[in-house]
Protein backbone atom coordinates (compact mmCIF):
# COMPACT_ATOMS: atom_id res chain seq x y z
CA UNK A 1 0.00 0.00 0.00
CA UNK A 2 2.75 2.60 0.75
CA UNK A 3 4.36 1.78 -2.59
CA UNK A 4 1.05 2.27 -4.40
CA UNK A 5 0.46 5.57 -2.58
CA UNK A 6 3.93 6.78 -3.57
CA UNK A 7 3.26 5.81 -7.17
CA UNK A 8 -0.02 7.78 -7.17
CA UNK A 9 1.74 10.85 -5.76
CA UNK A 10 4.47 10.51 -8.37
CA UNK A 11 1.92 10.41 -11.20
CA UNK A 12 0.07 13.42 -9.74
CA UNK A 13 3.28 15.45 -9.55
CA UNK A 14 4.21 14.39 -13.07
CA UNK A 15 0.83 15.58 -14.37
CA UNK A 16 0.96 19.03 -12.74
CA UNK A 17 4.67 19.68 -13.29
CA UNK A 18 4.24 21.32 -16.74
CA UNK A 19 1.71 23.74 -15.23
CA UNK A 20 3.94 24.54 -12.26
CA UNK A 21 6.93 25.25 -14.50
CA UNK A 22 4.95 27.83 -16.48
CA UNK A 23 4.74 30.13 -13.44
CA UNK A 24 8.46 30.95 -12.99
CA UNK A 25 8.81 31.17 -16.79
CA UNK A 26 5.92 33.66 -16.92
CA UNK A 27 7.44 35.69 -14.06
CA UNK A 28 10.71 36.31 -15.87
CA UNK A 29 11.86 39.86 -16.37
CA UNK A 30 13.41 39.04 -19.74
CA UNK A 31 11.73 39.21 -23.15
CA UNK A 32 12.68 35.63 -23.91
CA UNK A 33 11.92 32.36 -22.14
CA UNK A 34 14.63 31.15 -19.78
CA UNK A 35 14.43 28.67 -16.95
CA UNK A 36 15.20 29.39 -14.23
CA UNK A 37 14.56 33.14 -14.73
CA UNK A 38 17.37 35.48 -13.67
CA UNK A 39 14.88 37.81 -11.94
CA UNK A 40 11.15 37.96 -11.34
CA UNK A 41 8.63 40.44 -12.68
CA UNK A 42 4.88 40.74 -13.25
CA UNK A 43 5.33 42.59 -16.56
CA UNK A 44 3.97 39.72 -18.68
CA UNK A 45 0.84 39.32 -16.59
CA UNK A 46 0.27 43.06 -16.84
CA UNK A 47 0.81 42.87 -20.60
CA UNK A 48 -1.66 40.01 -20.79
CA UNK A 49 -4.37 41.92 -18.94
CA UNK A 50 -3.85 44.86 -21.29
CA UNK A 51 -3.95 42.79 -24.47
CA UNK A 52 -7.48 43.36 -25.76
CA UNK A 53 -7.06 41.00 -28.71
CA UNK A 54 -6.05 38.13 -26.45
CA UNK A 55 -8.84 38.85 -23.95
CA UNK A 56 -11.37 38.86 -26.78
CA UNK A 57 -10.06 35.49 -27.96
CA UNK A 58 -10.46 34.10 -24.43
CA UNK A 59 -14.07 35.28 -24.29
CA UNK A 60 -14.79 33.87 -27.74
CA UNK A 61 -13.32 30.48 -26.80
CA UNK A 62 -15.32 30.40 -23.58
CA UNK A 63 -18.62 31.19 -25.32
CA UNK A 64 -17.87 28.68 -28.09
CA UNK A 65 -17.00 25.91 -25.63
CA UNK A 66 -20.05 26.65 -23.49
CA UNK A 67 -22.43 26.51 -26.46
CA UNK A 68 -20.79 23.38 -27.86
CA UNK A 69 -20.80 21.53 -24.52
CA UNK A 70 -24.40 22.39 -23.62
CA UNK A 71 -25.69 21.58 -27.11
CA UNK A 72 -23.73 18.32 -27.24
CA UNK A 73 -25.26 17.19 -23.94
CA UNK A 74 -28.75 18.24 -25.04
CA UNK A 75 -28.42 16.25 -28.29
CA UNK A 76 -26.66 13.24 -26.78
CA UNK A 77 -29.21 12.64 -24.02
CA UNK A 78 -32.22 11.71 -26.21
CA UNK A 79 -29.91 9.87 -28.62
CA UNK A 80 -28.57 7.78 -25.75
CA UNK A 81 -32.11 6.88 -24.64
CA UNK A 82 -33.07 5.96 -28.20
CA UNK A 83 -30.04 3.75 -28.74
CA UNK A 84 -30.11 2.13 -25.30
CA UNK A 85 -33.84 1.47 -25.01
CA UNK A 86 -34.92 1.41 -28.64
CA UNK A 87 -35.46 -1.88 -30.45
CA UNK A 88 -35.38 -0.76 -34.06
CA UNK A 89 -33.52 -2.00 -37.09
CA UNK A 90 -30.20 -0.25 -37.63
CA UNK A 91 -29.72 0.71 -33.97
CA UNK A 92 -26.08 -0.36 -34.05
CA UNK A 93 -25.57 1.61 -37.23
CA UNK A 94 -26.97 4.75 -35.59
CA UNK A 95 -24.61 4.32 -32.66
CA UNK A 96 -21.67 3.87 -35.03
CA UNK A 97 -22.72 6.93 -37.03
CA UNK A 98 -22.86 9.15 -33.95
CA UNK A 99 -19.48 8.00 -32.61
CA UNK A 100 -17.88 7.79 -36.07
CA UNK A 101 -16.14 11.21 -36.02
CA UNK A 102 -13.88 9.92 -33.21
CA UNK A 103 -12.34 7.46 -35.69
CA UNK A 104 -11.57 10.06 -38.37
CA UNK A 105 -8.37 12.13 -38.13
CA UNK A 106 -9.33 15.71 -37.37
CA UNK A 107 -7.30 17.11 -40.25
CA UNK A 108 -9.36 14.98 -42.68
CA UNK A 109 -12.59 15.90 -40.94
CA UNK A 110 -11.89 19.62 -40.91
CA UNK A 111 -10.99 19.69 -44.61
CA UNK A 112 -14.31 18.01 -45.44
CA UNK A 113 -16.16 20.50 -43.23
CA UNK A 114 -14.31 23.39 -44.84
CA UNK A 115 -15.53 22.36 -48.31
CA UNK A 116 -19.04 21.76 -46.97
CA UNK A 117 -19.26 25.13 -45.22
CA UNK A 118 -17.94 26.89 -48.32
CA UNK A 119 -20.86 25.51 -50.31
CA UNK A 120 -23.31 26.58 -47.62
CA UNK A 121 -21.82 30.05 -47.34
CA UNK A 122 -20.88 29.51 -43.69
CA UNK A 123 -17.11 29.49 -44.09
CA UNK A 124 -15.16 31.59 -41.58
CA UNK A 125 -18.22 32.26 -39.41
CA UNK A 126 -18.89 31.62 -35.74
CA UNK A 127 -21.78 29.35 -36.71
CA UNK A 128 -19.36 27.13 -38.63
CA UNK A 129 -17.11 26.92 -35.58
CA UNK A 130 -20.02 25.87 -33.37
CA UNK A 131 -21.16 23.20 -35.83
CA UNK A 132 -17.62 21.88 -36.27
CA UNK A 133 -17.06 21.67 -32.52
CA UNK A 134 -20.34 19.80 -32.14
CA UNK A 135 -19.00 17.18 -34.55
CA UNK A 136 -16.13 16.41 -32.16
CA UNK A 137 -17.94 16.91 -28.83
CA UNK A 138 -21.15 14.95 -29.50
CA UNK A 139 -19.38 11.54 -29.80
CA UNK A 140 -17.75 11.92 -26.38
CA UNK A 141 -20.93 13.27 -24.77
CA UNK A 142 -23.01 10.51 -26.38
CA UNK A 143 -20.72 7.73 -25.18
CA UNK A 144 -20.74 9.15 -21.64
CA UNK A 145 -24.53 9.53 -21.61
CA UNK A 146 -25.00 6.04 -23.06
CA UNK A 147 -23.22 4.52 -20.07
CA UNK A 148 -25.29 6.61 -17.66
CA UNK A 149 -28.59 5.71 -19.31
CA UNK A 150 -27.67 2.01 -19.27
CA UNK A 151 -27.12 2.17 -15.49
CA UNK A 152 -30.59 3.62 -14.70
CA UNK A 153 -32.68 1.47 -12.40
CA UNK A 154 -35.87 0.91 -14.43
CA UNK A 155 -37.74 -0.30 -11.36
CA UNK A 156 -37.73 3.24 -9.97
CA UNK A 157 -39.33 4.52 -13.16
CA UNK A 158 -42.02 1.85 -13.05
CA UNK A 159 -42.72 2.64 -9.41
CA UNK A 160 -43.03 6.32 -10.26
CA UNK A 161 -45.52 5.56 -13.04
CA UNK A 162 -47.54 3.27 -10.77
CA UNK A 163 -47.76 6.02 -8.14
CA UNK A 164 -49.20 8.40 -10.73
CA UNK A 165 -46.22 10.56 -11.68
CA UNK A 166 -46.17 11.92 -15.22
CA UNK A 167 -43.26 11.61 -17.67
CA UNK A 168 -41.90 15.07 -16.79
CA UNK A 169 -41.92 14.45 -13.04
CA UNK A 170 -40.41 10.99 -13.53
CA UNK A 171 -37.63 12.44 -15.65
CA UNK A 172 -36.94 15.29 -13.23
CA UNK A 173 -37.14 13.36 -9.95
CA UNK A 174 -36.14 9.82 -10.91
CA UNK A 175 -33.98 9.84 -14.04
CA UNK A 176 -31.97 13.06 -13.65
CA UNK A 177 -30.65 12.19 -10.15
CA UNK A 178 -29.39 8.88 -11.53
CA UNK A 179 -27.63 10.35 -14.59
CA UNK A 180 -26.39 13.63 -13.13
CA UNK A 181 -22.86 12.22 -12.90
CA UNK A 182 -22.92 11.51 -16.63
CA UNK A 183 -24.40 14.93 -17.38
CA UNK A 184 -21.64 16.70 -15.48
CA UNK A 185 -18.90 14.53 -16.98
CA UNK A 186 -20.25 14.94 -20.53
CA UNK A 187 -20.40 18.71 -20.12
CA UNK A 188 -16.87 18.93 -18.70
CA UNK A 189 -15.40 16.72 -21.44
CA UNK A 190 -17.22 18.65 -24.14
CA UNK A 191 -16.14 22.01 -22.75
CA UNK A 192 -12.49 20.99 -22.49
CA UNK A 193 -12.46 19.43 -25.97
CA UNK A 194 -13.97 22.54 -27.52
CA UNK A 195 -11.92 25.08 -25.57
CA UNK A 196 -8.58 23.39 -26.30
CA UNK A 197 -9.24 22.47 -29.94
CA UNK A 198 -6.76 23.95 -32.39
CA UNK A 199 -7.27 22.04 -35.65
CA UNK A 200 -10.93 22.94 -36.21
CA UNK A 201 -10.57 26.59 -35.31
CA UNK A 202 -7.31 26.98 -37.22
CA UNK A 203 -8.95 26.09 -40.54
CA UNK A 204 -12.47 27.38 -39.97
CA UNK A 205 -12.02 30.64 -38.07
CA UNK A 206 -11.87 33.79 -40.15
CA UNK A 207 -10.49 37.24 -39.52
CA UNK A 208 -11.72 38.47 -36.17
CA UNK A 209 -12.97 34.98 -35.23
CA UNK A 210 -9.80 33.43 -33.79
CA UNK A 211 -10.18 31.37 -30.66
CA UNK A 212 -7.59 31.44 -27.89
CA UNK A 213 -5.62 28.33 -29.02
CA UNK A 214 -5.44 29.72 -32.58
CA UNK A 215 -4.38 33.15 -31.35
CA UNK A 216 -1.63 31.57 -29.25
CA UNK A 217 -0.55 29.44 -32.20
CA UNK A 218 -0.28 32.44 -34.52
CA UNK A 219 1.68 34.43 -31.97
CA UNK A 220 4.18 31.61 -31.47
CA UNK A 221 4.46 31.02 -35.21
CA UNK A 222 4.81 34.67 -36.26
CA UNK A 223 6.34 36.44 -33.28
CA UNK A 224 8.12 33.53 -31.63
CA UNK A 225 7.62 32.21 -28.13
CA UNK A 226 7.61 34.90 -25.47
CA UNK A 227 6.60 34.81 -21.78
CA UNK A 228 3.06 35.95 -22.61
CA UNK A 229 2.21 32.40 -23.68
CA UNK A 230 3.31 30.78 -20.37
CA UNK A 231 1.48 33.56 -18.52
CA UNK A 232 -1.86 32.83 -20.18
CA UNK A 233 -1.25 29.08 -19.83
CA UNK A 234 -0.73 29.39 -16.07
CA UNK A 235 -3.75 31.67 -15.64
CA UNK A 236 -5.99 29.24 -17.51
CA UNK A 237 -4.76 26.27 -15.48
CA UNK A 238 -5.09 28.20 -12.21
CA UNK A 239 -8.58 29.40 -13.14
CA UNK A 240 -9.61 25.84 -13.96
CA UNK A 241 -8.42 24.55 -10.58
CA UNK A 242 -10.12 27.39 -8.68
CA UNK A 243 -13.34 26.90 -10.64
CA UNK A 244 -13.37 23.17 -9.97
CA UNK A 245 -12.78 23.71 -6.24
CA UNK A 246 -15.55 26.32 -6.13
CA UNK A 247 -17.99 24.01 -7.93
CA UNK A 248 -17.02 21.13 -5.67
CA UNK A 249 -17.64 23.24 -2.56
CA UNK A 250 -21.01 24.51 -3.80
CA UNK A 251 -22.39 21.67 -5.93
CA UNK A 252 -20.27 18.71 -4.86
CA UNK A 253 -18.92 18.01 -8.36
CA UNK A 254 -16.19 15.66 -7.13
CA UNK A 255 -18.75 13.69 -5.13
CA UNK A 256 -20.90 13.24 -8.22
CA UNK A 257 -18.01 12.31 -10.48
CA UNK A 258 -16.82 9.80 -7.88
CA UNK A 259 -20.25 8.17 -7.93
CA UNK A 260 -21.15 9.12 -4.37
CA UNK A 261 -23.74 11.78 -5.23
Amino acid sequence: MPLLRAFVYFIAVLMVMPVIITLPVALTSLSVIRFPPPSLSLRWFEALLGDQLLLTAIGRSFVLALIAALTAVAISLPCAFAVERGRFRGRTGVETLITGPRMIPQIVLVLALLVYFERLGLAETFTALVLAHLVITIPFAFRTMLVSVASIDRRLEWSSAILGAGPVDTFRRIIVPQIKTGLIAAFIFGFILSFNNVTMALFLSGIGQRTLPVEMFYRMYVGGMNPTIPAISFLLAFTGVVLFIALDRTLGVYKYLAGRG
